[in-house]
């Protein structure tokens, strides 16, 4: 295309001497009147339309420090009670019988949980002094009476004992949780360190996140 033809279709004064003579428009200052040939990049980079912006526009990457949007996808609460963790533990099934009453479930040291008032210490009880009766006053009334005191004597025994053994069972099975955990919680402070190093020298090269 010839250069006459260009600038007449641009509507550009072909000459600087025709620009100084040609009638501005009423109203516009005479730098806005017509545009030089200097002014063609920048009359060809920007908009057609001043409401639209143009398509090809880059926009400004995130700087660092900028906030990230609010509608992020954050993780939910855990019930610390839900976790499980994996403990090598199995049980001698003859202690587990010894802790679990006859006829009911099998006693499970993963699942009871024993309140503070039952890990109480209990206090030494010291037994009442013996008194002798002799052997005509000892009547069918005083047999039965010492038949239901024994059972009942018994049965407290049976449920101490019983206690006992689950207490025990529950603290066995506590260690190896608690040594279990103790690794679980070294490997991630291992972990913790590796990507504490990766965000500082992450951060000294491209400034703090």
């Amino acid at each position: 295309m010839d250069l006459e033809e260009f600038l007449s279709e641009n509507g550009i004064p072909p000459s600087p001497s025709q620009q100084d003579h040609s009638p501005h428009p009423a109203g516009l200052p005479p730098a806005a009147a017509a545009p030089s040939v200097m002014d063609l990049s920048s009359r060809t980079s920007a908009p057609i339309h001043p409401g639209i912006s143009s398509p090809t526009c880059v926009q400004s990457p995130v700087r660092p420090g900028q906030l990230l949007p609010a509608n992020r996808n954050t993780p939910s609460p855990i019930d610390p009670d839900t976790i499980q963790v994996p403990v090598g533990y199995e049980p001698d099934p003859a202690d587990l019988a010894l802790s679990s009453v006859p006829g009911q479930e099998m006693f499970d040291p993963r699942k009871r949980k024993f309140s503070e008032e039952e890990l109480k210490p209990q206090p030494m009880i010291k037994k009442a002094r013996k008194v002798f009766i002799p052997d005509d006053l000892k009547d069918d009334k005083y047999w039965a009476r010492r038949r239901k005191n024994n059972m009942a004597a018994k049965r407290s025994r049976d449920a101490r004992r019983l206690k006992e053994n689950q207490i025990a069972i529950r603290a066995s099975f506590l260690e190896k949780e608690n040594s279990a955990l103790r690794q679980e919680v070294a490997d991630l402070r291992k972990e913790l360190g590796k990507c504490k190093n990766i965000l500082a020298k992450y951060e000294a090269r491209h400034g703090p996140l």
